[in-house]
């Protein structure tokens, strides 16, 4: 039996139409079926690691204004706060825990972005950020990869978090956009520019040009 062009052409945009509307269907599926451990491992993290509620109030709205200044009213995705960048702290949390290994592309981010919705609804936004703060990549030393804030305070600074100076939080914050391109030990004088372009956005007299501006271009480094 031979179909004409024209129903084959109805067929196939059929089947495109469905396919399009399983695909986040199962990417939900995915994500509610990796969340509850996820959601154990920051549970555990909270009483064994360092909690959110344990750094001083000043350090949180350091690092929520510079990595996330939206963070406590997105629902995972954020594309319209200046200083946003392409990746909300729920879409970085997404990017570790549910990607053995993530590479950049327009489908991944569509996974990553759903998945974020996901994670925002099943997880508390304070628990959100305790695991960001044991879990974050924040470059390599001579022993190895640096995981999350306390292991970079003893690595980098020689003292456990809760010794750190403001400082050095600062320093560590800055490291999270590019763990390799600020590294304390590696690149001190790329740190140092991006700190005080932080402190600058801090103190007022700057602030981000977009949501894609993550690198403050525009809070001058003096």
């Amino acid at each position: 039996m031979r179909i004409s062009p024209r129903r084959a052409v109805i067929g196939g945009l059929a089947l495109l139409l469905a396919l399009l509307l399983l695909y986040p269907f199962l990417v939900l599926v995915r994500a509610y079926w990796v969340t509850p451990e996820v959601l154990a491992t920051a549970r555990q993290l909270e009483r064994e690691g360092l909690a959110w509620s344990q750094v001083p109030a000043e350090w949180r709205d350091v690092l929520l204004q510079v990595e996330d200044p939206g963070f406590y009213e997105h629902h995972g995705v954020d594309v319209s706060t200046p200083g946003a960048g392409m990746t909300t702290i729920t879409q970085g949390l997404v990017k570790m825990h549910y990607f053995e290994r993530f590479r950049p592309g327009f489908e991944r981010k569509l996974r990553q972005s759903l998945m974020a919705v996901v994670l925002d609804r099943k997880m508390p936004k304070d628990l959100q950020l305790t695991l960001l703060l044991n879990t974050s990549n924040l470059g390599t030393s001579q022993d190895g990869p640096v995981i999350g804030f306390p292991a970079a305070a003893e690595s980098y600074f020689g003292v456990p978090f809760h010794r750190l100076q403001r400082r050095e939080f600062v320093s560590l914050v800055a490291m999270l956009v590019g763990p390799n391109r600020y590294h304390p030990y590696h690149h001190p004088d790329e740190l140092a520019d991006r700190v005080r372009r932080i402190e600058a956005l801090l103190a007022g007299r700057c602030r981000p040009s977009s949501w894609k501006d993550v690198f403050l271009e525009d809070c001058k480094a003096g």
